[in-house]
């Protein structure tokens, strides 16, 4: 039977991805299973080509057909996508965009989905950090994939761990909301904290804190102890999430009922990020259910760019990139005709607290025409989430006035 009208979320990560769907009978985010019947639900973020033949497997069957059926194995897919990189393949070179696309292709295979353009009616992919690189390899994947850009998400795991929180049961983070996440010896501490204080009530993600634990059971629950004392300090917190792997109930006694102190709920599983993930996409495709609040992440442009204008004779305020934003959906374009100036001045104003400054980036070797004659094309765009690149074109106007092909270059931080 086919699937239709599905909201996905998918966890991609450097070792082990996941893929899960909304249930609107049941409300909730489901994990897929990488085969039915089974209880697993993560599988390798690996990809394999056979060789003469354009067939792929991913996950578990991609090292089986390495090993046994002369397969080419891709098993650091995350990395080549992180950075943009190609490799070469039984003789051709497939770029890091394309080796995405094959890969999401087969995985979203296992919730019945053959025609993604009919069968998917949202899809958010989550992964532990986002640099301009990854945005662009993800975006040419989705488009390959043929899902429109109004159904296909991006974000990072402190967002997928904000939805995924604030679609539990509301005593669940009426406070704050901590998350330990496991790595082998590795433990990291990120929380919610919530202020009700504006409107709509925002919530950020505290600076993380990292600690190794060590490898002696007793020393190790004392380590892990520690970590917990240091990191909730006075604050109350509703409940506690942990995720990955590391943690022993066997090791940790002191500190599972240290968690547990106060009647804060404990909760341990591995599929936060997909299902934050699925109900992220649920959110921006169907519901709004968290209308009243605001996430304030490490990902959000905090000030707004704008210009201040002549526009059909009178002046005006001419808004380019709003605040409240993350910045690699935070990109403008716009023509202008320069009026008695040879420098484009910016209006920036803080989300916070409205301040505002100005910033002026000077066009050096700007050709000398008369005014109202010269025509800019201004592109802005957010490589990170406190510089925008400022791009400007010199486009001339008309045949009298013809383009320069100067273009000028700048970064702004903020």
């Amino acid at each position: 039977m086919e699937q239709k009208n599905l909201i996905i979320g998918f966890e991609f990560n450097p070792k082990e991805s996941q893929i899960c769907y909304y249930d609107h009978a049941a409300g909730d985010a489901i994990s897929a299973e990488v085969k039915v019947g089974s209880s697993q639900y993560v599988f390798p973020t690996a990809i394999c080509k056979c060789l003469g033949k354009d067939e792929w497997h991913f996950g578990l069957e991609a090292q089986h057909f390495a090993e046994h059926q002369n397969g080419v194995l891709i098993d650091g897919l995350y990395e080549l996508c992180l950075n943009g990189k190609s490799v070469i393949i039984d003789g051709q070179e497939y770029g890091s965009g394309v080796l995405l696309s094959i890969f999401l292709i087969n995985v979203i295979k296992m919730l019945g989905v053959t025609q993604p353009s009919k069968q998917i009616t949202g899809m958010m992919i989550t992964v532990p950090t986002l640099n301009r690189t990854f945005v662009q390899t993800i975006r040419e994947a989705y488009e390959r994939i043929g899902i429109q850009k109004t159904r296909c998400f991006l974000q990072d795991y402190d967002e997928s761990f904000y939805y995924y929180a604030l679609y539990q049961k509301k005593d669940l983070w009426s406070r704050n909301v901590a998350l330990f996440s496991f790595d082998g010896d590795e433990v990291t501490f990120s929380s919610l904290k919530m202020d009700y204080r504006t409107k709509p009530a925002t919530v950020s993600v505290m600076p993380k804190k990292t600690k190794r634990l060590s490898q002696d059971p007793e020393t190790r629950d004392d380590d892990f102890c520690y970590l917990i004392n240091k990191s909730f300090g006075n604050d109350i917190y509703s409940s506690v999430f942990m995720i990955g792997d590391g943690l022993d109930k066997n090791w940790a006694v002191r500190s599972i009922a240290l968690l547990c102190k106060n009647r804060r709920h404990v909760f341990y599983g591995n599929n936060l990020y997909a299902k934050g993930a699925c109900f992220s996409a649920y959110e921006k495709v169907e519901e709004r259910r968290l209308k009243d609040y605001l996430f304030i992440g490490n990902a959000l442009v905090r000030y707004n760019i704008g210009m201040d204008m002549i526009i059909n004779g009178s002046p005006a305020y001419y808004a380019m990139i709003g605040a409240g934003v993350n910045w690699y959906e935070a990109v403008k374009n716009c023509e202008l005709i320069l009026d008695q100036t040879d420098e484009l001045v910016f209006v920036v104003s803080d989300m916070k607290d409205g301040r505002r400054t100005r910033y002026t980036m000077p066009l050096p070797g700007l050709p000398k025409r008369p005014n109202k004659t010269t025509r800019l094309s201004v592109h802005l765009e957010y490589d990170s989430p406190s510089r925008c690149k400022i791009q400007v074109k010199d486009m001339g106007l008309g045949d009298m006035y013809p383009a320069s092909g100067k273009v000028w270059n700048e970064s702004m931080e903020g």
